[in-house]
């Protein structure tokens, strides 16, 4: 008889303090939000899926969850099993003591969110990688309080930024720790358990560890809906946006309708012929974003698409890049655009300037006027480019809409 292997972990051990004066004595996964706790609706999403085999680490208040479980195992095609600390292990504490149970990849996630995620894109990523740890990440919506990545190249994490640390830093990213992980059993045999004075979280003890060994760390960035409910005022968001039908909504397996902007004089003035090299050069064009932000509404996801030729000229580099982009998403979402992905063309079709990257000169498909960070968006979030709408400040930018198939407004006459 082969022996049974958990293809996830949900962690649901947290005391829930924050939101004692909503929940009572309730464990935050068996609060019932809009009918449904958060516990019964993972459940739901893990079958969707074809998960088979999950274990749920508990350790405060384990009875409550004995008799619900015992209902989801009846309720549900997937076969729930439970881990009781004994003595609280925090949320990634356990993963050493189940190790020999658990697939050589399996899925994490924390019990007190909110979540619609395609799980098969996000497993054929980790897989295409050979990643080792995939984080799922998202634009935070609360950046100075949220444990941040940086991911210049797109994938490959270079940088990370722990909540609570480096208070007096600068935080130069934009992407947040959604709280749903994948990772390859091998992670937890080059590390050792957390000892009791560490921390227990997967992002700042597995990630941080991880990241030290200079082991690749890949980032899944998603706009799907992925929310903690572990304040009272994101436990009221969570509740509206359920209310509103927004969660299973911006699931990749439905049609995606996006807003596509221009950067360079769309939502930042740059001059003609000239470049933004410094994210101290960065003028916000506030006038724009104002008139932008009653449009973005209507759409399932905000997407940056800019030709950056600077990279190819040898002028900045991939991180320069980055940080200048984390400065124009953040400084959006203070005054209420979201911009839920930073997509960039990094060639030039033209040689002959000094210190060039010569395999960058080429012309290519991604390069607007060419439809090329259009598509890909497209294949990757399942965007219906027919409804979708490109504002931007030029030619470049209409001739890359219709080539695209999209609709185009110029942000000058908003």
């Amino acid at each position: 008889m082969i022996a049974k292997k958990y293809d996830v972990v949900l962690a649901c051990g947290g005391f829930g303090t924050r939101l004692k004066e909503i929940t009572n004595d309730t464990p935050k996964p068996l609060f019932p939000i809009a009918g449904k706790s958060t516990l019964e609706r993972c459940i739901e999403q893990l079958e969707d899926y074809n998960f088979k085999n999950v274990i749920i680490t508990i350790g405060y208040k384990s009875k409550k969850f004995l008799k619900f479980i015992d209902e989801l195992n009846q309720k549900y095609k997937v076969d729930i099993d439970i881990y009781v600390e004994e003595n609280p292990l925090g949320e990634c504490g356990a993963l050493w003591v189940i190790k020999d149970k658990l697939c050589k990849d399996f899925v994490f996630i924390n019990g007190d969110i909110i979540f619609s995620i395609n799980f098969k894109k996000l497993c054929l990523f980790h897989r295409r990688l050979s990643s080792k740890l995939t984080l799922v990440t998202h634009t935070s919506d609360h950046p100075d309080d949220s444990d941040l990545v940086s991911v210049p190249n797109g994938t490959l994490v270079e940088k990370i930024f722990l909540k609570g640390h480096d208070t007096h830093s600068e935080k130069n990213a934009y992407l947040g720790n959604s709280g749903i992980f994948i990772i390859n059993k091998e992670v937890l045999d080059k590390l050792k358990a957390p000892k009791e004075k560490d921390s227990k979280s997967v992002f700042h003890f597995i990630v941080k560890n991880f990241f030290e060994l200079k082991i690749n760390i890949y980032s899944y960035n998603t706009t799907e809906y992925i929310r903690d409910m572990g304040t009272p005022k994101r436990l009221n968001l969570v509740a509206e946006d359920l209310s509103k039908a927004k969660v299973n909504r911006k699931n990749y397996t439905n049609i995606q309708k996006a807003l596509f902007l221009d950067r360079d004089n769309t939502l930042i003035k740059c001059s003609i012929g000239q470049y933004v090299i410094n994210k101290n050069e960065i003028e916000i064009l506030s006038k724009n974003i104002e008139k932008i932000i009653p449009i973005s509404l209507d759409f399932d996801l905000v997407c940056l698409v800019t030709n950056q030729p600077v990279i190819a000229m040898g002028k900045i580099s991939l991180r320069e890049l980055d940080e200048i982009n984390s400065t124009v998403v953040k400084s959006c979402l203070s005054m209420g655009l979201k911009i839920d992905i930073v997509s960039f063309c990094p060639h030039h079709p033209h040689k002959g300037y000094e210190g060039e990257i010569e395999i960058l000169k080429y012309d290519c498909f991604c390069r607007k006027p060419n439809p090329g960070q259009f598509f890909e968006q497209a294949f990757l979030r399942n965007i219906n480019l027919k409804d979708s709408l490109m504002i931007g400040d030029s030619d470049y930018d209409l001739f890359a809409a219709q080539n695209a198939g999209c609709n185009f407004l110029n942000v000058n006459d908003l």
